[in-house]
């Protein structure tokens, strides 16, 4: 375990306020940091390996009370203990006025987004290397396409299972390990992960599994007959999840502790269910055009609401008041006012139809594939009389609805707390961030983040942040390179700034990097399905070709999820060339895959293939 002042040279995070009279935040500056370094999933004190995942465990206290300090939101990014290094006090300053983390460090206040693609690859992308000439710090590639998919953000995986094989798998978000957790629970087709990581796994015999972390059975809950579906608020403040069969039976419970909240049986068939607030949960009949609302309190009273019109999905806001009605391939939205118990509004998309809905505090947001846009409703302007309107904000093309046959598909996530959704553009392989407040002036998503792996089928968000577990305890899982390492820390407004260093054992790759770039010898163009000799020079610093003999190459599009591989051989004149076929016009990166150390590629070389020798020419750069 790590302590530390902030004062002087000395190891620990211990302000002291300047005067007997000092403010609150002041006094709050007053803190002792502590860190320790766990196993993600045992919690046992260990020492970091090189690659491993480890979790960050960092105590605060107030050494005047002896008390852990409360309403910190705490910041932190670990960096290579360099020469030259800025102080910790400078290095938090300048985060809190840039939000920007030192270049070669890792930022323990973001999201990643995580991509399950159509080949049954996935792809753990990092927004903020989105410039970078890749983007993703994590792949793995998957035998056969999952039935379910869940992410655990505490242990810092993806959870799969496959329901022949019985088998649920862990891939590592923090790099390409995966481990078998469960090898022997058939019919799994339904995942979702607790806040304090257990599993909970629906299966095709009407039963809800509950596993621990390390993929013990803790417990089984028979529901009724027919595969189990779940729905898991991601942003409820209590982790409450619920499960339901088709034939309407329905438990809602806390996830964290499994204390059943509701148990209810509708009256019919249904199609899909929304929970709510720990307190009820609303219904779509699966064969009329009504909805179904029960409270825990009286789960036997069933209230009836008339929709018009049958429907397939249901979501509810955050705050319970507003209810969405929608079938996928549909252009009508209905929106239920939960205290009414009544449709109070309906919206026809003109020349579109919904894909997904979700919502966040104050917005509900529709995806529109075929129309190319992310639509928003203000959440408090929906009331009996007024008319509905859906502010749109255009993704900058259409394309075709996305039709999944196997596996899991969701192209529209909230991230709560952030006001913000992110929707996918699974043809383009592009996702948007929609804000609540650019959503109300019909702004254009102003954020996109390439999702080079592949075609996405489905989504998700992975929160890299330290999280309180307990009162002044604050936790996160990441792998960190070997050497001596730094963990520092803050808060929003400073009251906090320190260093906590530790060690990550295995060899550490110190050797100096010469950076290259790759550079045609030919401009022109290649023709999209015709074979085509591209030539190539290895350039270094000085704007000089080096001597390299043989370079194995990828070509990744950057509009389709097609990537080659060829092998360039140098000629007698010390130019690298090869032959490759590219399947359609458009751009391609060229990616050297084994360059000689210590060359470091700089910049992404790209190339244009078009469709006739009559277009542009492919020039790069």
């Amino acid at each position: 375990m790590t302590q530390v002042r902030l004062f002087g040279g000395t190891l620990a995070a211990l302000i002291i306020a300047a005067s007997a009279g000092a403010s609150w935040a002041e006094q709050l500056a007053s803190l002792t940091a502590s860190l320790s370094l766990r196993d993600p999933v045992s919690g046992v004190v260990v020492k970091a390996e090189g690659g491993a995942p480890v979790r960050l465990r960092v105590a605060l206290t107030d050494p005047a009370t002896g008390r852990p300090p409360r309403g910190i939101d705490l910041l932190g990014w670990v960096r290579p203990v360099e020469r030259g290094d800025a102080g910790c006090a400078r290095a938090a300053q300048n985060f809190r006025a840039t939000r920007r983390i030192p270049l070669g460090a890792v930022d323990l206040n973001s999201l990643l987004v995580v991509a399950l693609n159509r080949d049954a690859t996935l792809s753990v992308v990092d927004p903020a290397l989105d410039l970078y000439s890749s983007n993703m710090v994590a792949a793995h590639r998957l035998e056969t396409m999952p039935a379910a998919m869940a992410i655990d953000d505490r242990h810092m995986r993806a959870v799969f299972a496959w329901p022949g094989s019985g088998r649920i798998e862990a891939a590592r978000l923090t790099g390409p390990e995966s481990e078998t957790l469960v090898d022997e629970l058939p019919g799994v087709a339904a995942l979702t992960v607790s806040r304090r990581g257990d599993i909970w796994a629906g299966d095709s015999a009407g039963r809800l599994h509950r596993i621990a972390p390390d993929g013990a059975r803790m417990s089984a809950l028979q529901l009724g007959r027919g595969p189990v579906e779940i729905r898991h608020r991601l942003d409820d403040a209590d982790d409450t999840l619920g499960a339901f069969t088709a034939e309407g039976e329905a438990v809602m419970l806390d996830a964290t502790t499994g204390e059943t909240l509701m148990r209810a049986r509708f009256s019919a068939p249904i199609a899909d269910v929304s929970f709510f607030g720990g307190v009820g949960a609303i219904a779509v009949m699966a064969h009329s055009a009504a909805a179904e609302l029960r409270f825990h309190d009286a789960p036997e009273m069933a209230f009836a609401i008339p929709l018009g019109a049958p429907f397939a999905r249901i979501s509810t806001g955050p705050d319970a008041r507003i209810g969405v009605v929608w079938s996928p391939g549909d252009a009508i939205v209905a929106l239920i006012d939960m205290a009414l118990g009544r449709v109070v509004q309906s919206i026809e998309l003109i020349d579109a139809t919904v894909s997904e809905v979700a919502f966040t505090d104050h917005r509900a947001f529709i995806l529109s594939h075929d129309g190319g846009f992310i639509g928003a409703i203000d959440l408090a302007a929906v009331a009996v009389g007024s008319a509905a309107t859906v502010q749109r904000s255009d993704m900058g093309a259409r394309s075709a609805r996305p039709v999944v046959e196997q596996g899991p598909s969701r192209l529209l996530a909230p991230l709560p707390p952030r006001p913000q959704v992110l929707a996918v553009d699974a043809e383009r392989q592009t996702a948007w961030l929609a804000e609540e407040v650019g959503a109300t002036v019909e702004m254009p998503p102003m954020r996109s983040i390439r999702l080079r792996g592949g075609q996405p089928q489905a989504v998700a968000v992975a929160e890299r942040r330290f999280e309180e577990v307990e009162p002044g305890v604050f936790e996160t899982v990441w792998a960190f390179a070997p050497g001596a390492q730094e963990l520092v820390l803050t808060t929003y407004t400073g009251q906090l700034s320190t260093c906590l260093p530790f060690e990550v054992s295995g060899h550490a790759q110190r050797e100096a990097l010469t950076p290259v770039r790759l550079s045609r010898a030919s401009s022109a163009a290649p023709i999209a399905g015709a074979e085509h000799e591209i030539a190539l020079h290895v350039i270094g610093p000085d704007d000089a070709a080096l001597p390299v003999r043989r370079l194995t190459l990828a070509f990744p599009s950057m509009v389709s999820s097609w990537a080659g591989r060829v092998v360039a051989e140098a000629d007698s004149t010390g130019v690298l060339r090869a032959t490759v076929t590219l399947p359609h016009a458009g751009p391609y990166t060229v990616h050297p895959l084994d360059l000689p150390s210590p060359l470091a590629l700089s910049a992404a070389l790209v190339i244009k293939a078009v469709e006739t020798a009559a277009d542009e020419t492919g020039e790069t750069r």
